[in-house]
């Protein structure tokens, strides 16, 4: 006894399990039931849909084809959403990336402006010292740091 009710769940999750897709075969199968669209079996509760196909007296494969189809139709749709987002995400970081460049090579720009215009006054400082020196022009003691 134990080895057949073993059987009929065996047979039973096989039967749900998703059959391999080969290149020349349709991607779903046609649906059991012509007047459910796929947008309304994507939305429908699962407690509707449950009632729905018992009322229509379908045969279990045809529920389970039916849930199949569902599962499928609803994993398509995450799958959508989420290349969506990460195509969105990788637009924002390039966008941001490209902002940190622009902003990296200003900086850059800034800071060789500032080293320019300080040897500038570097050299300025150092002749008017040498200058003061030639001429026996006493510095005050901060301004004899060099």
């Amino acid at each position: 006894m134990p080895q057949e009710i073993k059987r009929e769940r065996k047979t039973a999750q096989s039967m749900m399990r998703p059959k391999s897709i080969h290149w020349n075969e349709a991607p779903l199968s046609p649906c059991p039931i012509p007047d459910i669209s796929d947008d309304e079996l994507v939305s429908i509760t699962v407690r509707d849909l449950n009632r729905t196909l018992k009322m229509r007296g379908l045969t279990r494969e045809e529920i389970v084809r039916m849930k199949q189809r569902r599962r499928t139709l609803k994993n398509r749709g995450y799958a959508a959403s989420c290349r969506i987002k990460r195509i969105e995400q990788k637009d924002e970081l390039e966008t941001e990336k490209s902002q940190e460049w622009r902003d990296m090579e200003l900086m850059h720009e800034e800071t060789g402006r500032l080293q320019e215009e300080n040897d500038s006054l570097r050299n300025k400082y150092e002749a008017l010292r040498k200058f003061a020196l030639s001429k026996k022009i006493p510095l005050p003691p901060e301004l004899d740091v060099l």
